[in-house]
């Protein structure tokens, strides 16, 4: 097991990069819509967190190491977060700076994508040894969804839509620093179950440790997942051998080595995210507010119906197996522990989950069908985890081709952000509507003052201040007392604001106005 020839890396890669021309499709076609009203925001969904992103990439192209929240009014002191976004950032220089920021984000988005699907083929090698059941479980794993969609008869949002963890095709699509810490989870659970000699076990705890590190700079809850399931397993590794009397105790302890070096190497980056969120009185802020809750635990067996009762009757076939086979069934058994503790963000924790029901659905495959019925299952199962995926990409190229806001922005818009970032000091707050507030950060070396809803701390207090300050049916007392609360240097005044601001901002000049846009400074008493 694990062993994957020259020849499947190649199909892998072929695989990884056909998947990679056809999301990125949608894309291209995004910006060959653009035209003299339009421009794309480089974002087919999730556009907020997506303007986010490119401001933190636009924080590292004007020379920050540090994070800083870009949609707060708040004195930061920076974190070492979102570090792969800054560096990224710094790759770009010059004119045409967003364009720039969103041409290095599709790159690290498509890297990011073929790198997980990698990791993906070679965490179902570790356990599969049908070279076709590899490569069903890779197309599972890229475009696989459940039953989920049915929901949207009900005008809900569906697990496959809404939570990237849960399945893999959100982050192929549109989320890198999440398909990068997918496929290093992936490595380090792999090298974690594989057999190793004695000898080895705390040489390859360090490897494992070090792809936990990296991953967690790009997504630390999944290093909490990996912690989690290593767990699980030594634990069953240990119950099988002293009472089931299946397995080695020595297998388990060889695996207790690596874990623990693993948990070493990766265990002060972990405690650097705690403290931080802990002491530093902005980043606990964020974090009270950056609130997932997991959904109710039925939406979670309709997502993941089509594999669940294969995966659980592989569940019980593998049981019978070498001590591999903890490991997925381990993270089956702890699974509805982890999607409810009591975490903001609980939903991250099934990051990864659908890869141990593919593995398990499979291995029943390869044992119980043959032939004609096991080629039947393939197009049957493939046939019903394919339309969440075909639905929500049908979706986005719709949206690429009929421009509206948020996925694309007036040129009035663009113009107006581009005379701020050129005409105000860096790091000034600018106070506007929200979705302008959204997208100035990434347009612009500036900080809103509202734009995001977990990142703008007390955004319920601070909508009611800017609502105050753009609102022209009140006294101009009320709106400068509103305004001076602020801290903002700056007005931005949009087409959705102007027709109820009155004659203008109390207590501001007017310093930019063109297409329906305002730019209003605040003077000094």
């Amino acid at each position: 097991m694990g062993r994957v020839s020259r020849a499947e890396w190649r199909w892998a890669a072929a695989f990884a990069a056909v998947t990679a021309v056809i999301l990125t499709f949608p894309y291209l076609l995004a910006y060959s819509s653009q035209d003299g009203d339009w421009r794309f925001s480089g974002f087919l969904f999730g556009a907020e967190d997506g303007n986010s992103y490119i401001a933190d990439m636009r924080m590292g192209a004007e020379g920050a190491w540090l994070f800083r929240i870009p949609y707060t009014s708040e004195p930061q002191n920076g974190a070492l977060i979102y570090l792969p976004y800054l560096l990224l950032g710094k790759l770009a220089g010059g004119t045409a700076m967003h364009v720039q920021l969103v041409a290095l984000f599709h790159l690290a988005r498509i890297a990011a994508g073929i790198a997980m699907l990698l990791a993906v083929y070679r965490f179902l090698s570790t356990f599969l040894e049908s070279i076709p059941l590899r490569r069903w479980g890779l197309a599972a794993a890229a475009f696989g969804g459940g039953f989920g969609w049915i929901l949207l008869a009900r005008s809900a949002y569906p697990l496959e839509f809404a939570s990237p963890e849960a399945f893999g095709f959100l982050s192929l699509f549109g989320l890198p620093h999440l398909a990068a810490a997918r496929a290093l989870l992936l490595l380090a659970l792999a090298w974690f179950i594989e057999p190793a000699p004695a000898t080895e076990s705390k040489r390859r705890g360090f490897r494992i440790g070090l792809a936990l590190a990296l991953c967690w700079l790009f997504q630390p809850i999944a290093v909490a997942v990996a912690w989690a399931v290593m767990a699980v397993t030594i634990g069953g590794m240990f119950l099988r051998s002293r009472w089931l009397r299946k397995g080695a105790a020595d297998s388990g302890r060889a695996a207790l080595i690596r874990a623990l070096a693993a948990v070493a190497l990766s265990l002060p980056p972990m405690l650097y995210s705690a403290i931080s969120f802990t002491v530093d009185p902005v980043l606990r802020q964020w974090s009270a507010q950056n609130t997932l809750p997991s959904p109710p635990l039925w939406e979670y067996v309709l997502s993941y119906g089509v594999l669940l009762l294969p995966a659980l009757a592989g569940a019980i076939l593998a049981w019978r197996e070498d001590d591999r086979w903890l490991l997925p069934i381990g993270w089956m058994a702890v699974f509805p522990l982890l999607i409810r503790l009591p975490f903001t963000v609980q939903r991250r924790l099934a990051d990864g989950f659908w890869m141990a029901l593919i593995v398990l659905a499979l291995f029943w495959v390869e044992r119980k069908l043959a032939g004609r019925a096991r080629n039947a299952a393939f197009v049957i199962g493939m046939a019903l985890m394919l339309p969440a995926a075909v639905l929500f990409l049908g979706g986005a190229m719709l949206r690429s081709a009929s421009p509206s806001e948020p996925v694309f922005l007036r040129v009035e818009a663009v113009r107006a952000l581009a005379w701020l970032d050129a005409n105000i000091d860096s790091g000034a707050v600018v106070l506007s509507g929200f979705d302008a507030g959204n997208a100035l950060p990434a347009y612009a070396d500036l900080r809103s003052f509202i734009g995001h809803g977990p990142e703008t701390l007390h955004a319920g207090e601070k909508q009611i201040l800017a609502d105050a300050v753009l609102d022209g049916a009140r006294t101009d007392a009320e709106r400068l007392a509103a305004l001076q609360q602020t801290g903002a240097a700056y007005v931005l005044v949009g087409p959705a604001e102007l027709p109820g601001t009155g004659a203008g901002i109390p207590g501001c000049e007017l310093v930019y106005r063109e297409g329906g846009w305002e730019v209003w400074k605040v003077v000094d008493d």
